[in-house]
């Protein structure tokens, strides 16, 4: 099938580009000897983490349980839950996961990791903790050695609980390499401080977990950090590639649309709008417009109604026709593909193959 054959819209994957973007992250874990556990909540695709794997990854992250059980399903068995999982129905879900699998759990509350131990117990399982620091992000995590040491030490000696290290996200480091260069100085101001409590404290740290696609290829420059969890390196976005974390020519995954009016004068309208694109604003200077349309940079699209992507284009030297397709690389990617139940894998102008986002809306 041709990539214009495709009922629209229709996210759409490069596969030539997907398995550059695979190979380049793996290839610098290996040079800079830190492990890679790629954040699956990009994709939500067994087949996709799989994939990672084969190409280097120790195993995957996830954010809820929803999606760590649907990546068990597909037999894989190595994971980090990067949420901490609070209330009784959830920790023995986990508890059970535990039993078939390898799993880890951040947290960052007596209350979350007491609560984990008792379901574990219940269960005859056994998890690995990291806890979790704010390293100025602001959303979870300690801020204080003292309270990450405090909290490490009550979990080694809770049953059925292992302490593994620390984790952190530089959530705040969607910004350009300048601004990420002076926030990681107090980043790792702050794991020195860490690194040192604990080892003063004979408490050792096997791991020591960062990163994020924007800080992806800079994880060699926080200290003390042997793991690192990026997520849409495997696709990029237009986001990303406004901070200077990729390239356009990095970027995978595109939106097909199809042009269904052209009637009011400068504008045209697309058939994907809020239920195909993310909402999230463009990060880049001017934050302007809901994704780039490959065919035609000075196309904006100003706003998306729930079935309708509203492109303004006035500067536009293109003469746009009802029935042409357009592709959008959308500003972030994670939160389009889980707008979506299937994506296609491409080559050229061919569809290789599909994928169904089989963790798809799983928000518990």
């Amino acid at each position: 099938m041709l990539i214009s054959e495709l009922e629209t819209p229709a996210v759409v994957v490069d596969l030539d580009v997907m398995d550059q973007n695979l190979s380049r992250i793996a290839a610098y874990g290996r040079q800079h000897q830190i492990l890679l556990r790629p954040h699956t909540k990009t994709h939500k695709i067994p087949e996709l983490a799989k994939r990672q794997i084969a190409s280097g990854a120790i195993g995957i992250t996830v954010s809820k349980l929803g999606e760590a059980e649907v990546m068990l399903d597909a037999g894989i068995t190595d994971m980090l839950i990067a949420y901490p999982i609070v209330g009784v129905s959830k920790t023995t879900r986990l508890a059970k996961i535990a039993e078939q699998a390898k799993i880890m759990v951040a947290l960052d509350s007596d209350e979350a990791a007491r609560g984990i131990s008792a379901a574990a117990m219940r269960q005859g399982s056994r998890i690995g903790v990291l806890v979790e620091m704010d390293v100025g992000f602001g959303r979870c995590g300690l801020g204080n050695e003292k309270d990450l040491l405090a909290l490490a030490q009550t979990i080694t000696t809770l049953p059925a609980l292992e302490f593994k290290g620390l984790m952190f996200f530089p959530g705040h480091f969607s910004v350009g390499p300048e601004e990420r260069s002076v926030l990681r100085t107090k980043v790792n101001e702050f794991l020195d401080r860490s690194l040192e409590t604990f080892y003063r404290a004979s408490l050792p740290l096997a791991i020591v977990s960062g990163g994020s696609t924007p800080t992806a290829y800079e994880s060699d420059l926080f200290h003390g950090v042997n793991e690192v969890r990026p997520g849409m390196y495997i696709f990029n976005d237009r986001n990303t590639v406004a901070i200077s974390a990729a390239s356009l020519s990095d970027c995978a995954l595109s939106v097909q649309v199809t042009v269904v009016s052209t009637a009011v004068p400068g504008h045209a309208i697309v058939d994907g709008g809020s239920k195909t694109f993310s909402s999230d604003r463009f990060q880049g200077e001017g934050g302007n417009g809901f994704g780039l349309v490959k065919e035609d940079h000075s196309a904006v699209i100003e706003r998306l109604s729930e079935e309708h992507g509203h492109l303004n284009i006035e500067r536009s030297e293109r003469r746009y026709r009802v029935g042409e397709q357009l592709s959008i690389i959308p500003n972030h990617v994670c939160t389009t593909i889980n707008l979506h139940d299937e994506i296609y894998g491409v080559r050229g102008d061919q569809v290789e193959t599909s994928w169904r986002v089989a963790g798809r809306g799983k928000v518990r």
